[in-house]
């Protein structure tokens, strides 16, 4: 499984001169780990950990007007979508990071964090299963195909091979994370 399969995507960003205040209520709000940093041409120059941002607020504390760039981790490890989910968490065990920016190019497209991880790793075929059926059944509107899943491989019943949806219903499978592989009939599909 690769970083696409379970990132976050769009992520929520700061610019370096963002209060820490402001940071803290944004981390505190959505319940993030880590806040990547980006300048003004949207590149990926810092991240901030709940655990920095805290540290540099009582650091500093009166002081109500220290900003992210004080305490953001520069340079930043990134990876891409591409990237194994093992070679992510290798990353973050060696760094100690809560989360890792996904990039492709100079942009910022996506975040892993450790719950992001933990979600896949703890994904088993039913579970999986489960997800992948609902998904397919929100968008039918009904059950209207059915899914079977081994070893985090999908197999969908009920579509022809010239079916137009099939393609939509592939992509719809593949955003589950835990999924390894997604075949109709005989054939897979990567």
């Amino acid at each position: 499984m690769q970083a696409r399969h379970i990132m976050s995507s769009p992520v929520t960003t700061v610019a370096p001169s963002t209060p820490i205040d402001e940071c803290l209520r944004i981390i505190g709000e959505f319940g993030f780990t880590v806040l990547p940093v980006v300048d003004e041409a949207h590149r990926l120059v810092g991240i901030a950990s709940e655990g920095d941002l805290l540290r540099e607020k009582f650091r500093a504390f009166p002081q109500a007007d220290a900003a992210v760039k004080e305490t953001m981790t520069s340079p930043v490890i990134a990876m891409t979508a591409d990237t194994d989910l093992s070679d992510l968490a290798s990353a973050m065990l060696r760094s100690g990071l809560r989360g890792i920016p996904i990039v492709h190019g100079s942009d910022l497209i996506g975040i892993v964090t450790r719950r992001d991880l933990l979600g896949a790793l703890t994904m088993d075929d039913t579970h999986i299963a489960k997800e992948v059926q609902h998904r397919l059944d929100v968008y039918a509107g009904s059950r209207r195909w059915t899914v079977e899943v081994a070893d985090g491989k999908v197999a969908i019943s009920g579509l022809s091979a010239d079916d137009p949806e099939r393609g939509v219903v592939t992509a719809l499978a593949e955003t589950v994370p835990g999924v390894a592989d997604v075949r109709f009939a005989s054939s897979w599909h990567s």
